[in-house]
């Protein structure tokens, strides 16, 4: 027979829930946020290199 895997509480499902909200939150968002600025100004900044300042 099959053997049953252990069920979790629903504490231990919080606590895990809330690490990985918390990983969210805190870490990956604002390094996707930092990353995607950065992205920005060095396609912008290469642009301006390879073609000058637009004019007004």
């Amino acid at each position: 027979m099959a053997e049953q895997l252990p069920t979790e509480s629903a504490t231990e499902v919080k606590s895990k829930e809330l690490k990985a909200l918390g990983f969210i939150i805190f870490l990956l968002f604002p390094i996707l946020a930092f990353t995607g600025v950065g992205a920005y100004g060095l396609f912008i900044w290469i642009i301006q290199t390879l073609s000058g300042v637009a004019a007004h």
